[in-house]
């Protein structure tokens, strides 16, 4: 059930669009880094695993998460759906280790050289 205002702060959202002061500061956040611009630049770039366009998902692959919190958004790899978790051999069916035996890579150093791009596109 909401209070006053709660159902104040929903409804100047709901109706004009907007949020209240109340939500619009953000507490700040803990946790790994997040970076919405980041992963959308992810899913543009081709499968790193079977190199398929235009399918590619943000895939986490860092240990910074832990506790049911993703991993960095900087530790994402571009994957297909079918490489991040559809195929029998996917990423998330597999773990880590297996995936990047069986597709000869490492997401070590895409993500380094992902960042290294995103760093130069962003300068």
């Amino acid at each position: 059930m909401l209070n006053n205002r709660q159902l104040g702060a929903y409804l100047a959202w709901a109706i004009h669009g907007r949020k209240t002061e109340q939500w619009a500061t953000t507490p700040t956040r803990r946790g790994p880094s997040r970076d919405d611009d980041y992963k959308a630049w992810i899913r543009t770039l081709p499968c790193c695993a079977c190199g398929v366009e235009h399918r590619s998902e943000a895939a986490h692959t860092g240990s910074d998460g832990g506790m049911r919190m993703k991993a960095s958004d900087y530790s994402c790899v571009p994957l297909c759906s079918d490489c991040h978790t559809q195929a029998p051999g996917a990423y998330h069916r597999v773990g880590k280790r297996a995936f990047e035996v069986r597709c000869g890579i490492s997401f070590e150093g895409v993500v380094e050289r992902l960042r290294q791009e995103w760093g130069r596109k962003c300068a």
